[in-house]
């Protein structure tokens, strides 16, 4: 009977631990005011992919590989081609586009509030939960917030769907303009 108990007991523990048991808490509305955007994208899987942006309502910097392969600079030391790096002025327009799009993916991307159980808190001093990459695949997006306590920063879920392609699509647009189809939001 003692060793049911005590595998009770694990078991709760340790589905408490892994299961997020205790429930998330779902964020609706964004916390304040979007002023910036750091979007990262690194593809492993395909050559001369990768991409990264930081954009405010103003302007913009940005390094990528051009689409345009003539525009590719080769680097014999490294061996490798070289990201074009562009900064530029955002106008009210495309901001506004990119705007409404965070804001219309924001809560399937807002971090989630776990509710923690009283065994995943106490497992956590004790496990380290692990964490999965997809190889060398991942996209890392952070957006900043003007708040009435003043400027945050989220680092968020990368979004699916759509929208979250939208959002992809306008922010390479703005920084290599080369006449993507970009359809509205869903």
């Amino acid at each position: 009977m003692r060793k049911l108990v005590l595998m009770l007991i694990s078991v709760l523990m340790i589905t408490s631990v892994f299961c997020g048991c205790g429930g998330e808490e779902e964020v609706k509305t964004a916390p304040g005011t979007l002023i910036g955007i750091h979007y990262n994208r690194t593809n492993g899987s395909v050559a001369n992919a990768d991409f990264y942006i930081y954009v405010t309502p103003y302007n913009f910097t940005a390094e990528y590989m051009p689409k345009n392969e003539d525009e590719w600079i080769y680097d014999e030391v490294t061996l490798s081609y070289v990201m074009t790096e562009k900064t530029g002025n955002v106008t009210e327009e495309q901001w506004k586009e990119i705007e409404e799009t965070v804001l219309a993916v924001y809560p399937e991307i807002a971090p989630k509030k776990i509710k923690e159980s009283f065994f995943r808190k106490l497992m956590k001093k004790f496990i380290e939960e692990p964490t999965v990459l997809d190889g060398a695949d991942y996209t890392e997006i952070s957006l900043e917030w003007k708040t009435e306590d003043g400027i945050i920063t989220e680092k968020v879920s990368d979004p699916n769907g759509t929208n979250g392609y939208r959002l992809y699509l306008l922010l390479q647009e703005l920084a290599d303009p080369i006449g993507r189809e970009i359809h509205g939001l869903e």
